[in-house]
């Protein structure tokens, strides 16, 4: 170990820039990555050269920014204030939604053959099933998100809306950045099964610049995603395991008290009956005698089913 990092031998390295490397997530990424689990020295470099070397980063690099952007105000909590854009057609025939929460930097995207309303609404619904509804949805001009479809689905979940000005697109600048990186990744991942998924994940994992070192995912879930690098580092014992483990233990007196649960034990060979269910959903009985058994779990040889069921002992 090395400052908390594991330090990883010269022969697992090749290895490790591959798995940093899968998505071409760009040099400043892949550091941000490499630096919550792993280190050797030169590692920076290795990063650097692996990037620069790689065609298709090359070919998707992002342009200068050629103006100053103007930042919106920090969201005082997640899930306060979300930003939506669409974006293609791409390549593959698509027009993806794109969705950021600004607080978290959480990204959502859902690939669509339309940009209509009810396609988006479609995801929003998905999406806010999950996570619930936000104050704000910030979005460009666009026809969908200007229909009457659209603003009476906000009205109704007491969602406010911000357009961008037209033909301004970094106004919506919290998705718009997103946006470029998503078209860059489309670019040096294409042709791979399941890029989407795969940027997603390494996005969600990776920690950010504006997140003080967290990644979107600690800020969105509270917690980090486990990712291939987590399974070289080694994880730590949690300090609310103890405390846990005391809450589940009184639970199960709790539930044992009330149920009149008792021990039961049973060895091979014994005779029990057991529940039948039936295609009619009637409980019957039967007898039959135990040939195996793993914790609560116990196999039964049943003369009258000509077949062994497994069951709980509850059962």
């Amino acid at each position: 170990m090395f400052a908390n990092k594991v330090v990883i031998p010269k022969s697992l390295r090749k290895e490790i820039l591959e798995t940093l490397h899968e998505t071409h997530s760009g040099i400043v990424r892949m550091k941000n990555l490499a630096r919550e689990y792993i280190y050797w020295p030169g590692i920076s470099q290795e990063i650097e050269a692996l990037a620069v070397n790689c065609q298709a980063c090359q070919e998707a690099a992002k342009m200068p920014v050629k103006v100053e952007l103007s930042p919106w105000p920090v969201p005082s909590k997640v899930w306060e204030r979300i930003h939506l854009d669409f974006a293609g057609p791409c390549k593959d025939g698509k027009t993806y939604l794109i969705l950021i929460d600004a607080y978290s930097k959480w990204p959502e995207i859902f690939g669509n053959t339309t940009t209509s309303a009810k396609d988006a609404l479609r995801h929003l619904d998905w999406t806010f099933t999950r996570y619930g509804f936000p104050k704000t949805i910030v979005s460009d001009n666009g026809s969908p998100f200007q229909s009457y479809e659209f603003k009476s689905y906000c009205r109704s979940k007491g969602i406010s809306q911000i357009f961008s000005p037209p033909y301004h697109p970094q106004s919506n600048g919290q998705v718009e950045r997103f946006v470029d990186y998503f078209k860059r990744m489309m670019m040096k991942n294409w042709g791979k099964p399941k890029w989407v998924e795969e940027v997603l994940f390494n996005y969600r994992a990776t920690p950010h610049e504006s997140l003080m070192g967290k990644s979107p995912a600690e800020e969105f879930l509270g917690r980090k995603l486990r990712t291939k690098l987590a399974l070289v580092y080694p994880e730590r014992p949690n300090s609310n395991d103890s405390e846990r483990e005391r809450i589940r233990s009184k639970m199960k007196t709790w539930f044992d008290k009330h149920h009149g649960a008792r021990v039961r034990e049973f060895k091979i060979g014994d005779k029990v009956q057991f529940a039948n269910y039936s295609k009619s959903k009637n409980k019957e009985w039967l007898v039959g005698h135990i040939v195996a058994q793993n914790g609560v779990v116990i196999k039964i040889q049943s003369e009258r089913l000509r077949a062994i069921v497994t069951r709980h002992i509850n059962q």
